[in-house]
């Protein structure tokens, strides 16, 4: 089977780690299937041997270049190397249709379910292509439960059409081993408002007040939001034990995340939850929010902050710091269900099927 994978305006960052995954655990299967990856230029990830990339120019440049791709591009390049199938990693995806199958991956319904964090705009164009690429699959995959009911639920003529298919866990395998440093760090994620980062901060204040020696790295954050937080971080006289850092390149993120002694991740609204199912792949302990993603992906073994309560936060953190290393194992034992190549496996087998 030739299977294209859609790649089209993907950058640096979750998207291009996802992505890239997924095709390299749909590489490590055992059926010989032809892998070709579509950019408009180089690829936004390495690629396992044997993968192709093909680029698809387009009459026009910037977003309206990656819609033309999406649609009119990616219809006739995959007519013109023989496609059996499209997996749209990315939702809207394949909007001028193709004769191939399409297999659509819906990773969360964030800009429904929390319209502010999202322009006008942004949600219009989602309304419209979303709903087409959605109406026109002929395989729909969701990368949770909770995603897979939230898509249900708002669009009940999909009911029993739609199949889970976890992400992977095991691609922090090629991190190195994991080896907490001295001084300890923490790490938190800033780059997005359901993050929670300023209720982070407080509750790091409070940690402060009993641990005299951990920092926290917040990652990811963008010039504006450290500018922010910066002042927030003087206000709660922290400054000595906060680290507010850009967006980091893979090696020197993966650096702060294995070296970390506390992930701490409270967001208010997930698809999946990377940053859990990492840290519990590197037996790191990790506090998570009650989002319904990420208490389903972690099984029982992250320690769940109940509100975003400062005092709440810090407790939290206080009781992660007290899992035992046969938890942290355990926990390391249960993500051997996530695996990138099942994942790809779920979804040629769907779409065989379909």
């Amino acid at each position: 089977m030739h299977i294209v994978f859609d790649a089209f305006g993907i950058k640096p960052g979750s998207g291009s780690i996802v992505i890239g995954n997924m095709v390299q655990g749909w590489s490590e299967l055992p059926h010989g299937d032809r892998i070709t990856v579509l950019t408009e230029g180089e690829s936004p990830f390495p690629l396992p041997p044997g993968v192709e990339l093909q680029s698809v120019e387009s009459p026009v440049s910037g977003k309206l270049g990656t819609a033309w791709r999406r649609s009119f591009g990616l219809r006739r390049k995959t007519k013109a190397i023989g496609a059996d199938a499209v997996v749209c990693a990315v939702t809207a995806s394949a909007l001028a249709g193709t004769k191939a199958k399409r297999a659509v991956v819906v990773h969360d319904l964030r800009h429904e379910l929390r319209p502010a964090q999202f322009s006008r705009q942004s949600r219009a164009v989602r309304a419209v292509t979303w709903g087409w690429s959605l109406r026109t699959a002929d395989a729909v995959f969701t990368i949770t439960g909770r995603t897979q009911d939230d898509l249900e639920k708002s669009r009940p003529w999909l009911k029993g059409r739609t199949t889970v298919a976890y992400y992977g866990a095991d691609h922090v395998d090629t991190w190195g081993e994991p080896k907490p440093e001295s001084p300890p760090w923490a790490v938190a994620f800033g780059q997005t408002s359901n993050k929670n980062v300023h209720e982070v901060l407080h509750g790091w204040a409070l940690f402060c007040e009993k641990n005299d020696d951990m920092t926290l790295r917040l990652v990811a954050m963008s010039k504006a939001d450290r500018e922010v937080c910066t002042a927030l971080v003087a206000e709660l006289g922290i400054q000595d034990r906060v680290e507010l850092m850009p967006f980091l390149e893979d090696k020197e993120f993966q650096r702060c995340f294995t070296g970390a002694s506390l992930v701490i991740f409270p967001s208010d609204f997930e698809g999946f939850g990377l940053p859990a199912i990492e840290a519990l792949r590197l037996r790191v302990p990790v506090v998570i929010s009650t989002d319904p993603a990420v208490v389903e992906i972690s099984g029982g073994h992250a320690t769940i902050a109940h509100d975003i309560r400062p005092e709440t936060l810090a407790a939290a953190m206080h009781e992660a710091l007290e899992r035992t290393p046969e938890q942290l194992d355990a926990g390391r034992e249960y993500t051997e269900s996530f695996k990138w190549s099942k994942m790809a496996q779920t979804i040629r087998d769907g779409i065989l099927a379909s």
